[in-house]
């Protein structure tokens, strides 16, 4: 169920720029208003400067490209 959140919500930022800027400028309120459980969201804080473009993919989060 987690991972299915995870992927569902990559997906959604890398497709939709609004939500991608949106997390950017506040990835706590985007992250809060989606209602995830805390480990989801742990996971998504983490993997927020990636989602948001704004540095390159860290090698301890190359297993999403797997």
């Amino acid at each position: 169920m987690e991972e299915l959140q995870i992927q569902e919500f990559v997906h959604r930022v890398l497709t939709d720029e609004e939500l991608r800027k949106e997390l950017a400028s506040t990835p706590d309120g985007v992250i809060m208003l989606k209602g995830f459980p805390p480990r989801v969201a742990q996971i998504i804080t983490r993997m927020v400067p990636q989602l948001a473009m704004e540095k390159p993919l860290e090698p301890s989060l190359f297993w999403w490209h797997n």
